[in-house]
């Protein structure tokens, strides 16, 4: 969901996105599924389901605690974590660290507030630094990234970044609405894998690894569709980052 009253080029101008980084419903093409599925009872609420990604064993390697050790006592660091863990997704060793460092150093980040907000990135940051790692990868906002979109990427084997709001994800309030009032997009989650029902292959859900979650299961975190659409659909500047290529697979 875009946000309401607010032109698109205003949008891509504060995220730092050309024409050529968004991806509309006439520009993307089916992505054939590629990973393979595998019947879980580990899937909370659900006695069976089939699951695509490998999530639990990414769970036990992404980085799911933002901002402790970089060198700059940076901690809004969602972006760049999400990127590291993509990196790592697709078999390199990067750190967050590293990334914050990087993205410091060639102003790809927020750099003037070291703390909390120190290491934000916009859109465009991230599609930069991504890039600067070898892979190249495009923005497409939730009314074009809808459930289906976002299983099909995973299942295809692309890395997928996705901007939703925290108060919603992590059930926060106090995080929920920004100064203005508004429930907008103010978090970035990497997602991990698919949930399907096994009887008839609906999509059931999704995994994804939360840097911010301060959860001991933060790096494999099972949200529901009803859930997705809570903190991403219906959130206003919502999006998610799809890598070009397939990265896993």
């Amino acid at each position: 969901m875009l946000m309401e009253g607010l032109k698109m080029d205003d949008l891509m101008e504060a995220e730092g996105l050309r024409e050529s980084d968004v991806w509309g419903i006439g520009e993307i093409e089916e992505i054939k599924p590629i990973l393979p599925m595998e019947l879980s009872a580990e899937v909370p609420g659900m006695d069976r389901a089939m699951v695509c990604g490998d999530p639990f064993r990414l769970g036990e390697i992404l980085d799911y605690q933002q901002g402790f050790d970089n060198p700059y006592g940076a901690s809004g660091t969602c972006g760049l974590t999400s990127v590291s863990n993509i990196c790592k997704m697709a078999g390199m060793d990067v750190t967050e660290p590293e990334v914050v460092e990087y993205a410091m150093e060639n102003d790809q980040c927020i750099k003037d507030d070291p703390k909390y907000h120190g290491g934000g990135t916009t859109i465009g940051n991230d599609l930069a630094v991504l890039s600067h790692y070898g892979i190249e990868a495009h923005c497409e906002f939730s009314d074009t990234a809808d459930g289906e979109r976002l299983a099909e990427a995973i299942e295809g084997g692309h890395g997928v970044i996705l901007g939703v709001n925290s108060g919603i994800l992590q059930d926060r309030e106090w995080k929920v609405e920004n100064a203005e009032g508004e429930v907008v997009s103010n978090h970035a989650v990497c997602l991990t894998g698919t949930v399907r029902d096994p009887d008839t292959g609906e999509l059931a859900g999704f995994y994804l690894c939360d840097s911010s979650s301060q959860r001991p299961d933060g790096g494999k975190i099972f949200i529901t569709l009803d859930q997705l659409d809570e903190c991403y659909t219906n959130v206003k500047e919502s999006f998610a980052i799809i890598t070009d290529d397939p990265i896993r697979g």
